[in-house]
């Protein structure tokens, strides 16, 4: 399944169902929430995204085939 996460609000909600949450993924919400706030930039929020994503293998490269 894909999902196309286009804001830190769609991001964040996305992270709350992941089942596993590991060091970034802690990451990735706190950067969400800051991002949210105004502390942080959508970009830093982004950057954090991606890494949880890979690290906890919820992450498909756009260019990998998807059957």
């Amino acid at each position: 399944m894909t999902y196309n996460v286009n804001s830190v609000e769609a991001a964040s909600e996305y992270l709350v169902k992941w089942t596993k949450r590991g060091p970034k993924w802690n990451q990735a919400v706190r950067a969400c929430m800051a991002a949210m706030a105004g502390e942080a930039t959508a970009q830093e929020a982004r950057r954090c995204f991606r890494l949880a994503a890979i690290e906890e293998g919820q992450f498909r490269a756009a260019h990998e085939k998807t059957d």
